[in-house]
């Protein structure tokens, strides 16, 4: 038997790298564009988080961000772009990292490296644009197991991923938690934040 889940995400990124993300039903926004509503800040700096035109900027380095909503298994679409060298992450239930990173241009690929699982899985591939350039990332979770697309490729095919990563701000991993973003580590830009919460019957359909 074999989850269909993984093609579900691959249909819904199939305009992957394209910054006019189209949302289909289901589809909740994270971030108005405005301002930091739906939002808080977490760590020991202070924050430098800010709405700017319709981004999600952290231009220095600061403290970690994350929803005030939790969320269990889903699809989850955002674009971010770091500056040289920069250093982010994108957090599943507060405690599951899909690594943010200046991988552009590198051959052997590591934990750390853009698209993989920190600490985890290394990227598939190297999908990563270069310094200052939109990325997409698409990813989706049920349970424990993940998929990761990034610019239209996919970095983590459907992999089970048992733990916690460092950072985390949740310590159970089967349960609900917060969408969390890594600022703590260098300026990095988001924008077109969107997630769908999906239903462990219909994400884990099976034939």
């Amino acid at each position: 038997m074999k989850a269909i889940w993984p093609a579900m995400l691959l249909a819904a990124v199939a305009v992957a790298g394209d910054a006019d993300f189209k949302p289909g039903e289901g589809w909740l926004s994270l971030f108005n564009g405005k301002d930091l509503a739906g939002w808080k800040p977490v760590g020991r700096y202070k924050s430098e988080w800010r709405a700017e035109d319709g981004v999600l900027a952290n231009p220095v380095e600061s403290d970690n961000l994350h929803t005030e909503k939790e969320f269990e298994d889903f699809e989850l679409h955002l674009e971010f772009k770091l500056p040289k060298g920069g250093n982010s992450g994108v957090f599943l239930r507060g405690c599951k990292e899909v690594q943010v990173f200046d991988s552009f241009g590198k051959e052997k690929l590591a934990e750390d490296d853009c698209g993989g699982i920190f600490g985890k899985l290394p990227p598939r591939v190297n999908a990563c644009k270069p310094p200052g350039e939109w990325n997409s990332l698409d990813i989706a979770i049920v349970g424990r197991k993940i998929t990761v697309v990034l610019n239209g490729k996919t970095t983590v095919d459907g992999q089970v991923v048992n733990g916690v990563t460092g950072g985390q701000i949740n310590e159970d991993e089967d349960k609900p938690g917060p969408l969390m973003l890594q600022g703590d580590h260098s300026a990095v830009w988001y924008r077109n934040l969107w997630i769908k919460p999906l239903t462990r019957s219909a994400a884990t359909n099976v034939k």
